[in-house]
């Protein structure tokens, strides 16, 4: 019989089409629901939620009312495309952070209220549970690189697809305001397994925890699009005077990306602290899809490991006083502060300073693939 034209030697599949050994269906799943939001869109639904998977666009990912936000409104969408985005959302991350995700939606509905004897009608517009901007980042099919972005009040989500192979899940941003209301509170668990930590610690370990007793406004690294060096806080929050801090307590207050502030995991007891510093990780990393939950852990013990990440805490003791706290390594940057509204306004992010939106796994990419437009196996 005559080999068909093509086929490899002995039967065998060319290099690159051999199976991965930890290969997943992660990204194929992603795409898969990505695309069936984006078959659901008209031609001119299609023009304002596409870019290039190269704008400069997809790195500003500021969680804060704007105007002239580029991306379709969720509230723009008809009932199915809404099943269709909200399917997007919980495939490309785990069910407990799209359930996080969903109320930091709908409480935008009490914020609209309690907004009301300060902003009067304009809180009906200014405070939307539909709001929140889709963009797409390159057209999402099967084996190729692309993105899409969440964006509103309080919310900021970025998954990157890389090579149709890879998630990377960062900036991941959920805020809440109030923090604690009725039956909201939304980013509850993280905060409280933060204070048992710190609570658990003894004298001298909190000496090392506690790098400052004002923490500040916002995040420290802000919403850069990329983790510099070194980074100072803002004086205060954008738009907000009720939580200045001067010079002095932004030094204080500083990110040395080669030099983590706080203690170091590794000098935690390793039963009862380290238990605690393992739960706050988890409830930040597990935000990702399952599947990739170990691909992130993997990266931070390539980088050093658990016990090289570092955890300080800025601000009060006490869950109703303004408090700060992070954690840091070279993979991984976690910022939780609640010092707005007397400490009733919380914003909480997961960031990766070599890898996110994709940053590090794109450069692995065109560094591993050929991008002359030849192709090895051709010629076989």
């Amino acid at each position: 019989m005559t080999a068909t034209p093509n086929t490899p030697h002995g039967g065998e599949l060319p290099s690159a089409h051999q199976p991965r050994p930890d290969g997943s269906f992660d990204a194929t799943a992603v795409t898969f629901a990505a695309m069936g939001l984006f078959d659901s869109l008209d031609a001119q639904q299609r023009a304002r939620v596409l870019l290039p998977h190269t704008d400069p666009g997809r790195t500003h990912w500021n969680f804060l009312p704007e105007s002239g936000r580029h991306g379709l409104p969720l509230g723009e969408l008809d009932r199915r495309q809404e099943v269709l985005a909200h399917r997007l959302i919980a495939e490309s991350m785990s069910i407990p952070a799209y359930a996080r995700v969903v109320q930091v939606m709908a409480n935008e509905h009490v914020l609209r209220e309690l907004n009301l004897p300060v902003f009067g009608h304009v809180a009906a517009t200014l405070r939307d549970a539909r709001g929140y901007f889709l963009t797409f980042f390159g057209q999402p099919q099967p084996d190729t690189t692309w993105g899409w972005r969440l964006v509103g009040h309080h919310l900021s989500l970025n998954i990157s697809v890389v090579d149709g192979d890879v998630v990377s899940a960062t900036p991941f941003l959920l805020g809440a305001e109030p923090a604690r209301f009725g039956p909201f509170r939304i980013l509850g668990e993280e905060e409280d397994t933060a204070f048992a930590l710190l609570d658990s610690l003894t004298g001298a370990q909190r000496k090392q925890a506690v790098i400052h007793d004002k923490p500040p406004a916002d995040f420290v690294t802000r919403t850069v699009e990329r983790v510099g060096d070194v980074e100072y806080p803002a004086h205060h929050g954008v738009g907000r005077r009720d939580a200045m801090i001067t010079d002095e307590d932004r030094k204080a207050l500083a990110y040395f990306r080669e030099h983590a502030r706080g203690i170091r995991a590794g000098d935690l007891s390793p039963t009862v602290q380290r238990g605690y510093f393992q739960d706050l990780l988890a409830r930040f990393v597990e935000r990702a899809r399952p599947g990739l939950v170990g691909f992130e852990m993997d990266r931070i013990a390539a980088a050093g490991g658990v016990d090289n990440l570092h955890f300080a805490w800025a601000g009060g003791t006490s869950l109703d006083a303004p408090h700060y706290f992070r954690i840091q390594g070279p993979v991984t940057l976690i910022e939780f502060d609640n010092a707005e509204d007397d400490g009733n306004h919380v914003h909480s992010v997961w960031r990766d300073p070599s890898n996110d939106f994709g940053a590090d796994l794109l450069m692995r990419h065109h560094l591993e693939h050929d991008h002359t437009g030849s192709r090895a196996d051709d010629a076989v």
